[in-house]
């Protein structure tokens, strides 16, 4: 599970900005909508980062798209920083070559409470790197909240410098001296078996998904994918769009091309004649909101049989607010240990009792444009009977777009609309 993440000099993003996905001790917000850990530390089970378009709101999610394309990254000779951080640098900064910092904290195992030879383990791993090399890189453990360093590698003006700490299971100085500057410690040693990376490299692997924008051919894919693998799954996706009032789709299947590729298909009903055997259509020609729900359906299934972190950009998009909020009602009734993180324009987001108010981050620009994170529960609960949302609109938690007026110029002269004439009951 995801617990924290830090970014700095990346995209939008200039001084380290954090997002926590640790819940704060407060009685008053729901216990239901976290998971409990142990008597120190409750994660949040859906997260969302809200603000005005242009915002650096997506700035998270491709560092995680990054760090994670970074990590699993095949070896080669193309340089996985190349095609991963170019352009992500700060966008504002003068000196492109100054490094991005990317770090998180992961709980790899929440251990027996009580039980000193089961402790909890948290991963704390540090990336810093630009497009052609790697600066600094690290591993520690947090074991029982005992900070244990695994491994550390700095770039000096005499190459790398490394540390190893005696908790770290894994090759050393031989796996050190034949690494690139532009791989990875992690990968390297989980890929020969080291047992301390292995751990965090298989959550990138396994657990981290960061999913399709949910139009796409990619998206397509991943949709056949999963019910090849669960054919059962077919009768669940025509379940899950009867609850978001999508009623006249009889079947969902795969079929392959005489190519050999796989074709999600659907199959529709006749409203008039239920009886006939209704008419098909491929993924690519139905509605754009239609192929976005059966890949976030889909993608909640898997969250729901096993562990996973689903971060979802522009998770509003194509979808009305009522299905939105609905959606983050039936990922939160999931029984399994699954964590959501959404980004998104929308405020129906903030709609009371949908989110907890520590779950909620703003995403706003300050005076150097530079994006700059903060929580709703930095905010004093509004006492009387304004929704969330309305104060959000109000402007009592910042973060929305300023608004100004504009005139289209052609050729030099401003363009003004034309005033229709008012219509009034004399010249009607």
């Amino acid at each position: 599970m995801l617990l924290n993440m830090t970014i700095a000099n990346f995209k939008s993003v200039k001084s380290p900005q954090t997002i926590s996905f640790e819940a704060v001790k407060d009685s008053r917000l729901p216990a239901s909508k976290v998971m409990e850990i142990n008597d120190r530390l409750n994660i949040i089970k859906t997260s969302a980062i809200i603000g005005p378009n242009g915002a650096g709101k997506s700035s998270f999610v491709r560092a995680l798209e990054v760090l994670k394309r970074i990590v699993m990254a095949e070896d080669g000779p193309e340089n996985p920083l190349q095609g991963a951080l170019t352009g992500t640098t700060f966008a504002y900064g003068i000196d492109k070559a100054t490094p991005a910092t990317i770090s998180i904290e992961v709980l790899l195992d929440k251990g027996e409470e009580g039980n000193e030879e089961k402790p909890s383990i948290i991963a704390i791993y540090t990336l810093k790197a630009n497009k052609e090399k790697i600066f600094e890189e690290s591993l520690y453990y947090l074991i029982n909240n005992s900070k244990k360093l695994m491994f550390e590698r700095i770039l000096t003006d005499d190459g790398y410098s490394y540390r190893f700490g005696k908790y770290y299971r894994g090759e050393k100085k031989r796996q050190a001296a034949k690494l690139p500057e532009n791989r990875t410690s992690l990968a390297g040693s989980a890929r020969k078996g080291g047992q301390t990376s292995l751990e965090l490299y298989t959550w990138f692997e396994k657990t981290l998904h960061i999913l399709p924008m949910g139009v796409s051919t990619k998206a397509e894919a991943y949709a056949c994918e999963m019910l090849k693998a669960h054919p059962g799954w077919g009768e669940q996706i025509l379940n899950y769009l009867w609850a978001v009032d999508i009623t006249d789709i009889s079947r969902i299947e795969v079929k392959t091309n005489d190519k050999g590729e796989d074709h999600l298909r659907f199959t529709h009903i006749y409203v008039n004649d239920k009886r006939a055997e209704g008419y098909a259509n491929m993924f690519a020609g139905e509605s754009l909101s239609l192929r976005r729900l059966v890949v976030l359906g889909f993608a909640f299934f898997e969250a729901f049989i096993t562990q996973k972190v689903l971060v979802i950009d522009d998770f509003g998009q194509l979808l009305h607010p009522n299905v939105l909020c609905h959606l983050v009602e039936i990922f939160e009734n999931c029984d399994k240990e699954s964590q959501m993180l959404v980004v998104d324009c929308n405020p129906s987001l903030l709609r009371d009792g949908l989110l907890r108010r520590d779950a909620v981050w703003f995403a706003q620009k300050d005076q150097e444009s530079s994006t700059v994170y903060y929580s709703l529960s930095d905010f004093k609960g509004a006492k009387g009977r304004i929704p969330t949302s309305q104060r959000y609109m109000q402007g009592a938690y910042g973060s929305l777009p300023i608004i100004s007026e504009f005139w289209f110029v052609h050729d030099g002269t401003p363009v003004e609309a034309e005033k229709k004439e008012e219509v009034t009951d004399e010249n009607a």
